[in-house]
C-alpha cells in the first residue's frame, strides 16, 4: 500500500494512507487533504491512480504545482520517492514499509536548496467571492504564518471530525499534572472522558485560568486504538510537546505539554509522578481519581488518604477497625516463636478453618464481532443513514487493531454519500431560499451520488425549472403591450459561453469569446469580471486586474464588487 507524507515549512509530518482512487487537494471544505496556508488554491490539485499509475494534476491554481522543483501542466506522472510541492507544503509518495520507517525530511530529493517561500498569492474571485478568510491586515508574515492555521487538514483526520464520546473508568484514565505557574501549580485532572477541551473559560472540561491561554486552547483524545492524543485548537500561542511545536501529538506518559505558558506532565494510568509537588484543588468538571481511591478506602481511612494528599497531618490517632486476631495470616519466611504455655501439641490439627477460595471474577464481556458490527453498517447503509453507517464502519477493527481493506473502502464511499447528503440539503435550501446559484452549486458537487440519486434527480429538475422562470421574468415587459420575450443577444451569448470555458478551465477560449462579448457590448459589467477571472486563471494577472478595474467601475452595487475590490487592492499592495 502507498502512503502520501505531508510536511509543512515547520517540519510537522502527516501519513495519509492512499486508498482511493482519487484525493483532491485544496484549502477550502470538501477536498480529501486540507491545506490551510494562503498560497495554496481552495481547489488546488489531485491525485488519481490511473492503470496501476499514479498521476498528479494542476487544477488551475494560482500558485501552480511542482515535481522536484519543476512546475507541471495538465497530468504528470508520479512515482515514489517524487517531491510534489504545494504552496508551502512537501508531499511524496512512500510504499508502506518506509513510511511507517519516517527516514527523515522528504525533501532530499531535490538536488537544490528550496527558495524562501514568496509573499502569498490570493486567488481570484471566480472560486468564491464571497468567502472572507484573509489574514488580517495588522499582522506582518512572520505573525500571519504563527497566528494562521498551519495544520494540515485532512477530511476525516482533522481535530473538529466526530468522535463517540464515552466515559472512561478510573482504573484507566490518564492524569494531567500541572507544573507551572506557580499559581496552578500541583492541581491535577483525571482524564475520565474519551474527549477533554482545555482552556481558559469555565465552558472547557478541564479549566487553567491562565491569561497564556485561548478559550478552548487544545483538546485531548483518546483513538479508537487506545492511544492518547493532543490536539491544539488553533490556539493564538500554539502548543509545544517535550519543547517541540506541533498541531497534533501523541502522548507517552511523563510528555510535558505547554500550553501558552501552562506546563502539565501527561501521566499514563498506574504510573506515578514522582515530583508532584503539593498543590491547590482542581477547577475541572471532572472527579479526580484521588476521589475513587476515598471512596473505595471508606471511613476514618478515606480521611487520612485525603489528609495525606493534601501534605497534612491528623491531629489525632483515627481508629480503625482491625480484623480478629485468630484471623490473622502469618508469613511463610517468619521466624519461629516459642509457643505459648496452652498451645496444642506440634501435631495436632490447626482449629482455625482456612477461609474459602476466593471465586474467580466473571470474564469480561465479549465486544460484537466484525461481521456483526458489520451487519450494523449494512442496514445502516441500507436505510441511507449513513452518518450511522460512518460511525459502525470506524470502529470495526481486527485483533492488531487494523481495519480490513474492504472495510476501509465501505467507510470511503459511506463518507461520500454523508458529504453529498450534506450538499442536496443545501442545494434545497438554497432554492427555497431564491438562490439559484448556490442551488446549482451545491447540485453539481452531489451529482455522483447513488443513495440519493432519485432525490438529485428531482431536485435538479426543480433548478432548472426555476432558472427557466426566472429567465423569463427577466424578459417580460414592464409596461406597455405585452411583447414577445426579446431573443437573447449576441454579447450575452458570448458571456455565457465564455463562463462556460472558465468553469471546464479552457481559459484560453474563454479569453477570446468574452473579449467578443466586449467587442459588441464594451460596458458589458460581467464580461468585465469573468475575463478578468480568466486572465488571473492563464497567469496573466495584470491584464486581468485591468478589468476588474473596469468592472468595478460599471457596476459599483454588484454583489460581487467587495471582493473584487479585496483582491485588486492586495495586488496593488504586492506590487509595492
Amino acid at each position: 500500500m502507498l502512503k502520501l507524507i505531508i510536511e509543512d515549512d515547520e517540519g510537522r509530518k502527516t501519513v495519509v494512507p492512499f486508498v482511493r482512487d482519487e484525493i483532491t487537494i485544496g484549502r477550502q471544505e470538501g477536498n480529501t487533504i486540507r491545506l490551510t496556508e494562503r498560497n495554496v488554491s481552495r481547489r488546488h490539485a489531485r491525485l488519481v491512480r490511473l492503470n496501476g499509475h499514479v498521476v498528479v494534476e494542476d487544477l488551475g491554481s494560482y500558485n501552480g504545482t511542482r515535481i522536484n522543483g519543476e512546475r507541471i501542466a495538465g497530468q504528470s506522472p508520479l512515482k515514489e520517492g517524487d517531491l510534489v510541492q504545494i504552496g508551502d507544503y512537501d508531499l511524496a509518495l512512500q510504499a508502506e514499509a518506509a513510511a511507517n520507517a519516517a527516514p527523515g525530511p522528504i525533501t532530499t530529493k531535490v538536488p537544490a536548496r528550496r527558495p524562501e517561500p514568496q509573499p502569498e498569492e490570493e486567488d481570484d474571485p471566480g472560486d468564491d467571492a464571497e468567502e472572507s478568510d484573509h489574514t488580517p491586515p495588522s499582522l506582518s508574515a512572520a505573525d500571519a504564518r504563527r497566528h494562521s492555521t498551519s495544520i494540515i487538514r485532512l477530511d476525516q483526520v482533522e481535530a473538529e471530525r466526530p468522535r463517540k464520546v464515552v466515559d472512561v473508568s478510573a482504573e484507566d484514565a490518564p492524569r494531567l499534572l500541572v507544573l507551572s505557574p506557580d499559581e496552578l501549580k500541583g492541581q491535577e485532572f483525571a482524564c475520565i472522558r474519551t474527549e477533554l477541551r482545555i482552556g481558559r473559560t469555565d465552558d472547557n472540561d478541564i479549566t487553567l485560568d491562565h491569561r497564556s491561554l485561548s478559550r478552548t486552547h487544545a483538546k485531548l483524545v483518546r483513538e479508537d486504538g487506545g492511544e492518547w492524543r493532543v490536539i491544539d485548537m488553533q490556539s493564538a500561542n500554539g502548543m509545544t510537546v517535550n519543547g517541540e511545536n506541533y498541531a497534533q501529538a501523541t502522548l507517552a506518559t511523563g510528555d510535558i505539554i505547554e500550553l501558552g505558558h501552562v506546563k502539565l506532565r501527561f501521566v499514563s494510568a498506574g504510573d506515578a509522578a514522582d515530583d508532584l509537588g503539593a498543590g491547590g484543588g482542581s477547577r475541572s468538571k471532572l472527579p479526580l481519581v484521588a476521589g475513587f481511591i476515598a471512596l473505595l478506602l471508606g471511613g476514618g481511612g478515606a480521611a487520612l488518604y485525603y489528609m495525606n494528599q493534601q501534605g497534612q497531618q491528623p491531629t489525632e490517632p483515627i481508629a480503625v477497625a482491625q480484623p480478629p486476631q485468630t484471623a490473622m495470616p502469618i508469613p511463610d519466611d517468619a521466624p519461629d516463636a516459642p509457643p505459648p504455655d496452652d498451645a496444642p501439641p506440634a501435631n495436632t490439627v490447626d482449629a482455625v478453618a482456612t477461609p474459602p477460595k476466593a471465586p474467580e471474577p466473571p470474564p469480561p464481556p465479549r465486544g460484537p464481532s466484525i461481521e456483526e458490527q458489520r451487519a450494523v453498517a449494512d442496514k445502516a447503509i441500507a436505510a441511507r443513514d449513513f452518518d450511522a453507517a460512518v460511525t459502525a464502519l470506524e470502529g470495526i477493527k481486527d485483533a492488531n487493531g487494523q481495519r480490513p481493506r474492504d472495510i476501509e473502502t465501505r467507510l470511503d464511499a459511506a463518507r461520500a454519500e454523508q458529504l453529498m447528503k450534506k450538499r442536496l440539503d443545501e442545494a434545497r435550501q438554497a432554492l427555497t431560499a431564491g438562490k439559484l446559484t448556490e442551488a446549482d452549486d451545491a447540485l453539481r458537487e452531489s451529482a455522483a451520488t447513488k443513495a440519493f440519486a432519485k432525490e438529485y434527480a428531482a431536485l435538479k429538475a426543480q433548478v432548472t425549472e426555476a432558472q427557466k422562470k426566472a429567465a423569463a421574468a427577466a424578459a417580460v415587459p414592464t409596461s406597455g403591450v405585452e411583447k414577445p420575450p426579446a431573443p437573447v443577444s449576441e454579447a450575452a451569448k458570448a458571456e455565457k459561453e465564455g463562463l462556460e470555458h472558465i468553469n471546464n478551465r479552457r481559459y484560453a477560449q474563454a479569453i477570446e469569446r468574452l473579449e467578443q462579448c466586449l467587442g459588441m457590448d464594451p460596458n458589458r459589467a460581467e464580461c468585465h469580471l469573468y475575463l478578468g477571472v480568466a486572465f488571473a486563471r492563464n497567469q496573466q494577472v495584470e491584464e486581468g486586474s485591468k478589468h476588474y478595474r473596469r468592472f468595478m467601475e460599471l457596476a459599483p452595487n454588484h454583489p460581487r464588487y467587495a471582493a473584487v475590490k479585496q483582491l485588486v487592492d492586495d495586488y496593488e499592495q504586492k506590487k509595492k
